[in-house]
């Protein structure tokens, strides 16, 4: 289960990175091989008019591959709120990807993240069935410091109850046992979360 948990909350971190690890990809990609020294070519001259039929022709030719599609990308200004049977509540801005996505390897339904000021911050997310952390629905309070607060997650369901979430439109809502700190040997709290996207 700490594997898990690892891979877990590595897929989590990753997520926010996912468009700057596309670019990157992309970028290498196009640059080739750094170690092949291109050979020395006799130079040349073109007139405008070639540069220019070039141009047009190239236009003309459509592309022979299609671009890969943009990781989607997280909308602003959400909200979120989390209520425990205990009288703890707590609110937060999130941003969501409500698009599939893949992070760390593992496929990303849907999820829901505080804003970098937040404190404490909620982690909401929705596993799919690809990748080393599958069908997995987890909601996740942490501190400044990433410390947990409170986490419900599918896995925990054989200490508590059910962990689920679900995507409406813009709208997820999750509910679960919170188990203080993530320690599944403490009480839980049942909660329930809405994030509003």
């Amino acid at each position: 289960m700490m594997a898990d948990m690892t891979t877990y909350r590595t897929a989590r971190r990753t997520c926010q990175g996912i468009a700057l690890v596309a670019i990157i990809g992309l970028l290498s990609a196009c640059g080739g091989s750094d170690d092949a020294t291109p050979a020395a070519e006799p130079a040349s001259e073109t007139t405008p008019s070639e540069i220019g039929d070039a141009a047009e022709s190239a236009e003309a030719e459509p592309d022979s591959e299609p671009e890969a599609a943009p990781p989607a990308a997280p909308s602003g200004g959400g909200s979120a709120t989390l209520s425990l049977d205990n009288g703890e509540s707590f609110e937060f801005s999130v941003i969501c990807t409500l698009e599939p996505q893949i992070a760390a390897g593992s496929e990303i339904l849907f999820t829901a993240t505080s804003l970098s000021s937040d404190d404490p911050a909620i982690d909401i997310t929705q596993f799919g069935d690809e990748g080393p952390v599958v069908d997995i629905a987890s909601i996740s309070v942490y501190d400044a410091s990433f410390e947990s607060l409170w986490e419900a997650e599918s896995t925990f369901d054989a200490f508590g109850g059910p962990t689920e979430l679900s995507l409406d439109g813009s709208t997820i809502t999750g509910s679960g046992t919170f188990f203080p700190g993530g320690d599944i040997a403490l009480v839980p709290v049942v909660g329930t979360v809405v994030a509003n996207c």
